[in-house]
Formats: C-alpha cells, structure tokens, sequence
C-alpha cells in the first residue's frame, strides 16, 4: 500500500497556497483593468479590454471554482498526510516501562 501513495506535506500545502492566491488574483483582475483605463490613453482600448472582462466572466467563475477545490484537496491531503503520519509514528513509539520502584530495587523475584 505504501508504494501507491505518497505525499510530501509541505509541499502539497505550499500548492495549495498558491493556488488560493492566484484564485485571490483573478478576483481581483476587475480592478486591475480599471487602473488600466488612464495608462491606455484611448478609449477604444479601454472599451476593448472591459468588454473581454465582461464576456470572459462564466470561463474565470469556473476556474476560480476549480483553483478552490484543488487548493481544497491539496489542503486536505497534506493535513491528512501528517496526521496519518503522526498517527503512525506514535503508534509505532516502544512504550515506555515504569522504572523499579525503592521497593523493587534488589527484591528476589
């Protein structure tokens, strides 16, 4: 079983970071394109790059709705990795056996 998966936490959770803030990018693009408007210094460039805004928005929704469930299960996975691991690991620790007592010290058995 060990041999079909593998996660490296760290990394899954540093994906997952970054996908959430790319996703916060892409919200974000609407104001982005209105600083644009003075730097343009025409219109019809200005209409041009608000109209591409306005009719891309069903194609952003849909991948800033999968850049959520993969920073999601990324998220996930690196959690679930660790606590497993953990898990595993603590599972794994020799128990400790209480030291002798004064009173054991030396008895016959």
């Amino acid at each position: 079983m060990a041999n079909m998966f593998r996660c490296d936490p760290q990394v899954a959770g540093q994906l997952s970071r970054e996908l959430a803030q790319i996703r916060a990018d892409m919200a974000s693009i609407g104001r982005t394109i209105d600083g644009y408007d003075a730097a343009t210094g025409s219109r019809s460039i200005q209409d041009a790059l608000h109209d591409f805004f306005a009719h891309s928005s069903d194609n952003r929704k849909k991948m800033s709705d999968l850049l959520d469930r993969a920073a999601g299960l990324l998220s996930g996975s690196a959690e679930g990795s660790t606590a497993t691991d953990k898990g595993l690991a603590d599972a794994l620790e020799p128990q400790q056996q209480p030291a002798p007592g004064p009173a054991t010290v030396g008895a016959p058995r």
